[in-house]
């Protein structure tokens, strides 16, 4: 007896001189996907019984398979590798034929410049066809069994059709090592404080407002050099190298990684900053400033004023009063937690190096900043997320050059002069070069642990409470403001 009418009752399940066969055909949408039309697989010499289990099997599996590929993202990837498979034994063969000589440089790299238009022009091929032959060229003429030209023109010739291929490549695929991402990654790998990070970001989209969100592995000497012209001519070196400092630590990061193989800011001269570090620096205050500027905080901040709310003027007075008396970073007033802050020290932690972390005994004259802070007074600046700072800074400047009659308004001195300023009051005051550092933050003074009880904390509070910045010194000598011009 036949089998013929038993095979009819399962589906897929063909019968051809006694021998069964799983034979299905490929819907028509994913022909392309999967590279063929039908499937055709042999049960083997078995039983009827057993054809049956494996076709209901096969059946099941491509169910799944079908219904997965309705999905757009996974059809996709199926379809690169089906067209990456077809591509595979021509490209093996060209990197065969280049290994042991057949092809030279200017043969493997024809099969890019001369393919290039072909894909780009080919009416039949849709972004999937294109990618996989892309970056088949690009595995044959760029790969490793290919030398780099010595000859300069044909090196030239040789990086641009690389970069063009590179190009097509990332606007179908995409690239995730875009200078945006790397400069993500970077940040996350150096632990850039947020602070500083907000910075960097703010210099990262400057160049790419210049040149693109470029592939970091397409960003080139030439745009490098584009970026810098595109600056102020009229920039700071020392601004011009700030406005790098994280390009150059997003490239050591991609070299570092492996993204890129050259360093394109090799060849990129910025221009040295020709000032002296004391003209450079914020200048501080002298002691009859300090006292003009107590008397005028006295006088605007110590009664309400219009545009500025009451718990706003009183934070921005507290704060000034902190930093005149602590010499610490505006930043780090603005950073300050609860736990950093008690009726003896102020805790200064992630500051902006390791160094920066510190313990500053309170000085009498802001014996009142703990009880201040711990009742919320600085809470009024956490609406400022980008710079908390930004209000103190504001109302000092305006309290000094705009209120104030006769104004401060050397633009040398500003709200970070007050660290420099408190420092050239330590060492009129007699403090060595040791303790003026480790008061600023620039040098640890002994193991923090010991800070409430141990010989370390005990003489930085007796120099500190030895310090007014307000007093006049008959002969008060050279001034050296230690860290004064640090951001």
């Amino acid at each position: 007896m036949g089998f013929g009418h038993m095979t009819k009752k399962i589906l897929h399940l063909k019968e051809n001189g006694g021998r069964f066969f799983y034979r299905r055909r490929v819907p028509d949408r994913h022909h392309k996907t999967l590279g063929f039309t039908m499937w055709n697989r042999p049960c083997g010499d078995v039983s009827y019984q057993k054809a049956v289990v494996l076709v209901t099997a096969w059946t099941a599996d491509d169910d799944k398979l079908i219904q997965s590929l309705d999905n757009p993202t996974i059809a996709l990837e199926v379809r690169q590798t089906t067209e990456a498979r077809r591509m595979a034994p021509r490209v093996q063969a060209v990197i065969h034929d280049a290994t042991v000589g057949a092809y030279q440089t200017a043969d493997t790299l024809a099969i890019a410049r001369d393919g290039m238009p072909w894909v780009d022009q080919n009416p039949e091929f849709d972004a999937q066809d294109r990618l996989v032959r892309y970056r088949a060229q690009m595995a044959a003429s760029f790969g490793p069994h290919v030398r780099v030209p010595t000859d300069p023109d044909k090196r030239d010739e040789f990086e641009f059709i690389k970069r063009k291929l590179e190009r097509r490549i990332a606007e179908i695929a995409g690239d995730r090592n875009t200078i945006r991402s790397v400069a993500e990654l970077y940040y996350e790998f150096a632990q850039i404080k947020p602070g500083v990070r907000a910075k960097y970001r703010r210099n990262i989209a400057r160049l790419v407002a210049t040149v693109g969100d470029m592939p970091i592995s397409h960003l080139t000497s030439r745009h490098l050099r584009d970026f810098r012209d595109s600056l102020s001519p009229e920039m700071l070196g020392s601004s011009l190298a700030a406005t790098f400092t994280p390009i150059r630590g997003m490239i050591a990061y991609a070299i570092g990684e492996e993204l890129i193989q050259d360093n394109p800011m090799a060849s990129v001269k910025l221009k040295h900053d020709k000032r002296s570090i004391r003209q450079r620096k914020w200048k501080p205050y002298s002691p009859e400033q300090v006292q003009m500027l107590f008397k005028a905080m006295e006088q605007f901040w110590g009664k309400q004023l219009r545009n500025l709310p009451d718990e706003r003027r009183k934070a921005v007075w507290m704060s000034v009063r902190v930093q005149a008396f602590t010499a610490m970073r505006p930043k780090e007033v603005q950073s300050l937690k609860p736990e950093d802050v008690t009726d003896r020290w102020i805790r200064v932690q992630d500051s902006k190096n390791p160094e920066s972390d510190r313990v500053i005994p309170l000085h009498p004259e802001i014996s009142d900043f703990p009880a201040f802070f711990h009742a919320g007074g600085l809470k009024c600046f956490e609406t400022q997320t980008k710079d908390r700072v930004q209000s103190v800074r504001h109302n000092f400047a305006r309290l000094t050059r705009e209120l104030m009659d006769p104004p401060l308004d050397d633009p040398k001195q500003v709200l970070y002069s007050l660290r420099s300023t408190f420092s050239n009051a330590m060492r009129r005051a007699g403090a060595d070069q040791e303790m003026r550092r480790a008061i600023l933050g620039h040098a640890t003074a002994g193991a923090l642990k010991h800070y409430e009880d141990g010989p370390e904390f005990e003489l930085k509070r007796k120099w500190v409470r030895a310090t007014d910045p307000c007093r006049i010194y008959i002969d008060p000598g050279e001034d050296d403001d230690l860290g004064s011009g640090d951001e």
